[in-house]
């Protein structure tokens, strides 16, 4: 049986105001999910409240913090909150904080064009309380699986996103975490809310980077198998690009190349072959 919201607006900030009397020293929170809506007035209630913050002493303070308020660690959520990769999950009386350090299942991160997006809602006693933007909540969203997430989006989604904010942070998170995991994630979550009638001028956008993705593994896969097969001895330090080319297909290996070097997966060796980073 699934949880109904406990969290309503004023229920939110109440349960913040009893976090703040309880901290020893300022502390700063993000809200990167369904409380934020909630606050915005766009769901009427929460079933859990995600938090992010930047600094592992923040994170100790905030288990300190919530387990003095009588929250205790929930087990056996399933297989979809195990993938968010979430630093603990707390709950009491069926409401529960779901609580991150830097980054949210692995492939998307608190950056910091996403603090400067943040807005302040309130401050109490040493405790702040911030929001990012809708935009990167409908990021963070898109590496979620769980039940109300699309849901969520779709909210997101009918109060407006600004797509090149969007796009921007998409190649910002690619810089900063060396990976395209997220692209996947993110593309799936679209073709969701594409069954729902939603489509944005991203859609274009991520279909292409996940297509670059998809050359860049196909790349990283001929490595592996030609410095196996054929480019195992002195001649050459890594494989050369050539030989992708007759494999793969210029186009291909051009395009696979050109996104493996963006995500920092190949190094370019002085004799001009390639090697993964990996």
């Amino acid at each position: 049986m699934s949880r109904e919201p406990t969290f309503e607006s004023s229920a939110i900030r109440r349960q913040f105001s009893e976090l703040a009397n309880l901290i020893d020293d300022d502390l700063t929170v993000y809200l990167i999910g369904g409380g934020a809506l909630t606050l915005e007035g766009l769901k009427n209630a929460t079933k859990d409240i995600d938090l992010i913050v930047r600094e592992e002493s923040e994170l100790r303070q905030l288990w300190n913090v919530l387990t003095s308020a009588g929250y205790k660690p929930k087990e056996d959520l399933g297989e979809e909150y195990d993938e968010l990769g979430a630093a603990f999950i707390l709950e009491k009386d069926h409401r529960r904080f779901d609580v991150f350090h830097e980054q949210v299942a692995g492939v998307i991160s608190l950056s910091n064009s996403m603090v400067s997006r943040s807005r302040h809602l309130f401050e109490e006693d040493g405790l702040s309380v911030r929001m990012v933007s809708l935009n990167d909540i409908f990021l963070f969203k898109a590496v979620a699986n769980r039940e109300d997430d699309v849901e969520d989006m779709v909210r997101i989604a009918q109060a407006g996103i600004e797509d090149d904010v969007v796009v921007e942070e998409i190649m910002s998170q690619l810089d900063l975490l060396g990976s395209d995991d997220f692209i996947g994630a993110m593309k799936q979550k679209l073709e969701r809310l594409e069954d729902r009638g939603f489509v944005f001028d991203i859609h274009d956008e991520v279909n292409e980077l996940y297509d670059r993705s998809q050359d860049g593994s196909k790349v990283r896969n001929a490595i592996v198998s030609l410095r196996e097969h054929e480019y195992d001895d002195d001649l050459y330090t890594g494989v050369p690009e050539s030989a992708l080319e007759r494999q793969l297909g210029e186009k291909t290996t051009t395009s696979g190349v050109e996104w493996l070097l963006r995500i920092s997966d190949l190094h370019r060796e002085s004799d001009g072959s390639l090697v993964l980073v990996t």
